[in-house]
């Protein structure tokens, strides 16, 4: 059932233009697994090689946290091979959500408490910086939202899309789910969601989020 708000507005059609899953030492991209690589268990590792395939010349990954890492990676794969020069950078949202927040970050955090607290890592130990670094590689100022809740919840996440769709002036959003709980326990999968777009693939309804994200 649509929340009241949203029956007050003109709902629109919204379609995914790519979704991006990283799990399991595993890239996969609409569905397909690109790329997987089960010699690398450690995450360390297997960003590493993510980011060097990718050719970002992005020097700020590394002083990132591994939540930050996970989001820019898949981020950087669902836009490349796209054209998004039409689209308004000030009107091009994030919304994103997970449920341990910075939980990681926030162990390294407590564990320097006992020496000397790092700038460097407590920068981090707010879920909105992975928000924040994508906004400033791609230069998307549009809004943005960071949810944390218990588990996916495709309802919630649809029913924010579509109203920041139906009350603003928003053309592109990257949307989804980004939890980095620990090396071997991580979990991305994200979409980028257009009302206007030659590339309609699927609409975007919470039963699709939920078997993109379930595969």
């Amino acid at each position: 059932m649509q929340p009241f708000f949203l029956k007050k507005m003109k709902t629109k059609n919204l379609y995914i233009i790519r979704n991006v899953s990283i799990v399991n030492n595993k890239v996969i991209y609409d569905g397909r697994v690109i790329y997987s690589d089960n010699s690398s268990p450690e995450f360390s590792s297997f960003s590493k090689d993510l980011y060097r395939r990718l050719n970002c010349e992005y020097p700020k990954f590394f002083k990132m946290d591994k939540l930050c890492k996970l989001t820019f990676l898949s981020t950087e794969f669902i836009t490349r091979d796209i054209d998004l020069s039409s689209c308004n950078q000030n009107e091009t949202a994030i919304i994103l959500s997970n449920s341990g927040s910075t939980l990681a970050t926030d162990i390294n955090f407590t564990n320097t408490l006992n020496k000397i607290p790092s700038p460097a890592v407590f920068v981090y130990t707010l879920p909105n910086i992975a928000i924040g670094e994508i906004s400033i590689r791609k230069e998307w100022r549009g809004e943005n939202l960071f949810m944390v809740e218990k588990k996916f919840n495709p309802e919630n996440l649809s029913d924010q899309v579509v109203m920041l769709f139906s009350s603003s002036q928003t053309e592109l959003c990257l949307t989804g789910w980004t939890d980095y709980i620990s090396s071997s326990d991580y979990h991305v999968s994200l979409w980028l969601v257009a009302e206007k777009t030659e590339i309609k693939t699927r609409k975007f309804t919470p039963l699709q989020l939920l078997n993109e994200f379930s595969f």
